[in-house]
Protein backbone atom coordinates (compact mmCIF):
# COMPACT_ATOMS: atom_id res chain seq x y z
CA UNK A 1 0.00 0.00 0.00
CA UNK A 2 1.45 3.38 -0.59
CA UNK A 3 1.49 6.45 1.10
CA UNK A 4 -1.13 7.86 -0.63
CA UNK A 5 -3.61 4.47 -0.70
CA UNK A 6 -2.54 4.79 3.04
CA UNK A 7 -3.58 8.45 3.85
CA UNK A 8 -6.98 7.92 1.14
CA UNK A 9 -7.59 4.50 4.01
CA UNK A 10 -7.29 6.50 6.94
CA UNK A 11 -9.69 9.48 5.73
CA UNK A 12 -12.22 6.98 4.69
CA UNK A 13 -11.95 5.50 8.53
CA UNK A 14 -12.52 8.74 9.79
CA UNK A 15 -15.51 10.00 8.02
CA UNK A 16 -17.24 6.31 8.76
CA UNK A 17 -16.59 7.29 11.92
CA UNK A 18 -18.07 10.42 11.93
CA UNK A 19 -20.91 9.46 10.49
CA UNK A 20 -21.89 6.48 12.71
CA UNK A 21 -22.01 9.23 15.31
CA UNK A 22 -24.14 11.23 13.79
CA UNK A 23 -26.57 8.95 13.22
CA UNK A 24 -26.34 7.02 16.52
CA UNK A 25 -24.97 9.40 18.83
CA UNK A 26 -21.75 7.20 20.58
CA UNK A 27 -18.51 6.30 19.07
CA UNK A 28 -17.92 3.08 17.33
CA UNK A 29 -15.59 2.41 20.23
CA UNK A 30 -18.30 2.69 22.86
CA UNK A 31 -20.35 0.55 20.55
CA UNK A 32 -17.00 -2.32 20.47
CA UNK A 33 -16.77 -1.33 24.28
CA UNK A 34 -20.48 -3.57 25.13
CA UNK A 35 -19.93 -6.28 22.29
CA UNK A 36 -22.15 -4.47 19.68
CA UNK A 37 -25.17 -4.65 22.02
CA UNK A 38 -25.19 -1.36 23.18
CA UNK A 39 -28.93 -0.89 21.26
CA UNK A 40 -30.24 -3.56 23.09
CA UNK A 41 -29.15 -3.11 26.34
CA UNK A 42 -30.56 1.24 25.57
CA UNK A 43 -34.10 -1.04 24.40
CA UNK A 44 -34.94 -3.36 27.23
CA UNK A 45 -33.49 -0.26 29.70
CA UNK A 46 -36.07 2.18 28.52
CA UNK A 47 -33.00 4.42 27.25
CA UNK A 48 -33.28 5.03 30.74
CA UNK A 49 -30.59 5.22 34.15
CA UNK A 50 -31.86 1.55 35.60
CA UNK A 51 -31.27 3.79 39.07
CA UNK A 52 -32.13 6.90 39.47
CA UNK A 53 -34.20 6.82 36.16
CA UNK A 54 -32.78 10.20 33.71
CA UNK A 55 -33.73 9.10 30.27
CA UNK A 56 -31.47 9.03 27.56
CA UNK A 57 -32.10 12.44 26.13
CA UNK A 58 -32.11 14.14 29.58
CA UNK A 59 -27.88 12.60 30.17
CA UNK A 60 -27.71 14.84 26.75
CA UNK A 61 -29.03 17.62 28.01
CA UNK A 62 -27.57 17.61 31.36
CA UNK A 63 -24.00 16.43 30.54
CA UNK A 64 -23.55 16.44 26.74
CA UNK A 65 -22.71 12.98 25.44
CA UNK A 66 -24.67 9.93 25.34
CA UNK A 67 -25.62 7.94 28.79
CA UNK A 68 -23.78 5.10 29.38
CA UNK A 69 -24.04 1.33 29.24
CA UNK A 70 -22.06 -0.35 31.89
CA UNK A 71 -20.47 -3.79 33.02
CA UNK A 72 -22.34 -4.70 36.50
CA UNK A 73 -19.06 -6.98 37.04
CA UNK A 74 -16.66 -4.34 35.95
CA UNK A 75 -14.86 -6.96 33.65
CA UNK A 76 -14.79 -5.05 30.14
CA UNK A 77 -14.83 -8.33 28.47
CA UNK A 78 -17.83 -9.96 29.54
CA UNK A 79 -20.49 -8.49 27.06
CA UNK A 80 -23.40 -10.81 28.17
CA UNK A 81 -27.15 -8.89 28.77
CA UNK A 82 -27.22 -9.65 32.04
CA UNK A 83 -24.05 -8.19 32.64
CA UNK A 84 -24.74 -5.18 30.89
CA UNK A 85 -27.16 -2.10 32.37
CA UNK A 86 -27.58 2.19 31.31
CA UNK A 87 -26.25 4.49 33.75
CA UNK A 88 -25.61 7.64 34.00
CA UNK A 89 -22.29 9.06 34.86
CA UNK A 90 -24.23 10.08 38.15
CA UNK A 91 -24.38 6.85 39.30
CA UNK A 92 -22.17 4.96 36.99
CA UNK A 93 -19.41 6.70 39.18
CA UNK A 94 -21.06 6.26 42.28
CA UNK A 95 -21.17 2.58 41.95
CA UNK A 96 -17.16 1.60 40.55
CA UNK A 97 -16.06 4.35 42.93
CA UNK A 98 -13.05 3.32 45.28
CA UNK A 99 -14.16 2.08 48.70
CA UNK A 100 -11.81 4.00 50.16
CA UNK A 101 -12.71 7.29 48.45
CA UNK A 102 -15.85 7.32 50.54
CA UNK A 103 -15.22 6.84 53.88
CA UNK A 104 -16.21 9.64 56.12
CA UNK A 105 -13.70 11.54 57.38
CA UNK A 106 -16.13 13.12 59.68
CA UNK A 107 -17.66 10.08 61.51
CA UNK A 108 -14.29 9.23 63.74
CA UNK A 109 -14.85 12.83 64.80
CA UNK A 110 -18.55 12.27 65.98
CA UNK A 111 -18.24 13.15 69.65
CA UNK A 112 -15.60 15.79 69.36
CA UNK A 113 -18.09 17.37 66.73
CA UNK A 114 -20.85 17.36 68.94
CA UNK A 115 -18.95 18.88 71.98
CA UNK A 116 -18.06 21.81 70.13
CA UNK A 117 -21.59 22.37 68.63
CA UNK A 118 -22.87 22.15 72.07
CA UNK A 119 -20.22 24.48 73.41
CA UNK A 120 -21.51 27.10 70.87
CA UNK A 121 -18.73 26.58 68.43
CA UNK A 122 -19.89 27.31 65.18
CA UNK A 123 -19.40 24.95 61.76
CA UNK A 124 -16.45 27.16 60.39
CA UNK A 125 -14.15 27.32 63.47
CA UNK A 126 -15.11 23.20 64.10
CA UNK A 127 -13.37 22.82 60.20
CA UNK A 128 -11.05 24.93 60.85
CA UNK A 129 -9.78 22.89 63.90
CA UNK A 130 -10.30 19.72 62.39
CA UNK A 131 -9.09 19.94 59.18
CA UNK A 132 -12.50 19.41 57.91
CA UNK A 133 -14.14 21.29 55.29
CA UNK A 134 -17.36 22.93 56.41
CA UNK A 135 -19.86 21.52 54.65
CA UNK A 136 -18.70 18.11 55.78
CA UNK A 137 -19.04 18.98 59.22
CA UNK A 138 -22.42 21.10 58.42
CA UNK A 139 -23.91 17.98 56.34
CA UNK A 140 -22.38 15.28 59.74
CA UNK A 141 -24.27 17.61 62.08
CA UNK A 142 -27.60 17.94 59.95
CA UNK A 143 -27.35 13.57 59.75
CA UNK A 144 -26.97 13.29 63.00
CA UNK A 145 -29.49 15.73 64.37
CA UNK A 146 -26.91 18.05 66.08
CA UNK A 147 -27.87 21.75 66.05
Amino acid sequence: MTGAQHQRKIAWQRQQRRQFVERRGYSTAADYATGRQREAVLARDGHACVRCGMTASEHVETWGRPITIDHIDKDRTHNAMGNLQTLCLRCHGRKDITPALIVSRTEPLKERIAELRQAGTTYQAIADALNLSIGSVWNACRRWEIA
